[in-house]
């Protein structure tokens, strides 16, 4: 792809978002079109901001600053970065699949009367787009015909970029007025803290809905306890049936982990949640679904009810002991 490129950087309290250099890679992996780095904010953390991408990438960055950018506004970013590219000019805008980019890249397709792909987990040769649906039941490719696009890269999916860039890129820092907005965004309130000991655990045992009820978290947890440094996690569907709370939960919208070990029990393998595991070390999965989609990536596949498999494996490990 020879198109220009823009990547849409994503950043919480002046910090960029580890999933914003993911998005460069995939963008290096994309084609050798002309790449610009778009960030928005305000203040002193603004420079600083634009000043770590272009050294750690190489890329030049555009940094957008005006005081009403202190916070995330979705309009306003659409209205900037519209004012940037251009209406009807072939581009490809390509973000981070994160809270900020899902509800970002819709509306911003919309003004550019773009097409819209998002939740891409990899490329194909024919430079067509790979993502999931139906909670990863099906993987589909999507080309974009012609004219700008406006791509969302699921977190996980590329590494973050690590190519030390031979030369630093140019830094533009552009103050602009705020544009007429319906909408302003009055505050953003931080989640209760999900850490856990994710970070520490060498090894993770995580429950899905497959295991049948919450009375069974104890299988998983015998099975962690196996491990002196393990931890437990979940699916999103455990978490919102509520037999484990949300500091659990391993995905998009949760903890994004790569232990040593990772033991996937009664989870089918939503893309949701491979994003938040999927490079961990050895990933052992146990399923019914011989057709799962947690088979796609696991090390180790195992076709059996887990009720039934970990007490067995419980029992064996006593007796070895």
């Amino acid at each position: 792809m020879n198109t220009p490129m823009y990547i849409i950087a994503m950043h919480i309290q002046g910090k960029i978002l580890p999933e914003t250099y993911e998005a460069v890679s995939f963008a290096q992996d994309l084609g050798s079109g002309q790449k610009t780095i778009i960030v928005l904010g305000s203040g002193s953390q603004l420079s600083s901001m634009a000043n770590e991408l272009s050294e750690n990438t190489g890329i030049d960055v555009v940094a957008i600053k005006a005081q009403y950018l202190n916070l995330y506004n979705a309009e306003s970013y659409k209205k900037i970065i519209k004012g940037i590219i251009g209406h009807g000019r072939s581009a490809c805008i390509c973000m981070p699949h994160v809270s900020m980019g899902y509800d970002l890249a819709p509306g911003l397709a919309v003004d550019l009367d773009a097409a819209c792909i998002t939740g891409i987990e990899a490329i194909s040769p024919d430079a067509s787009f790979t993502r999931s649906m139906f909670g990863g039941k099906i993987r589909v490719q999507t080309r974009p015909l012609d004219g700008p696009v406006v791509l969302t890269v699921l977190p996980g999916a590329w590494k973050g970029f690590d190519n030390a860039p031979l030369a630093s890129g140019s830094v533009d820092i552009l103050s602009v007025d705020e544009p007429p907005l319906t909408t302003r965004t009055l505050e953003i309130k931080a989640s209760t803290p999900k850490d856990m000991g994710f970070s520490d655990a060498e090894v993770i045992v995580s429950a899905g809905r497959g295991i049948g009820s919450a009375e069974n978290l104890l299988h998983i947890e015998d099975l962690a306890a196996l491990f002196p440094r393990s931890a437990v996690g979940a699916t999103r569907g455990v978490c919102d049936l509520g037999w484990l709370g949300y500091k659990h939960q391993i995905g998009v919208t949760g903890n994004t982990v790569a232990p040593g070990v990772y033991i996937a029990c009664g989870i089918s393998g939503a893309v949701q949640h491979l994003s938040g595991m999927r490079h961990s070390g050895l990933i052992i999965a146990i399923n019914t679904d011989a057709h799962a989609s947690i088979f796609r990536i696991a090390t180790y596949c195992i076709v059996e009810d887990v009720n039934t498999f970990i007490p067995i494996l419980l029992e064996e490990y006593k007796g070895q002991s």
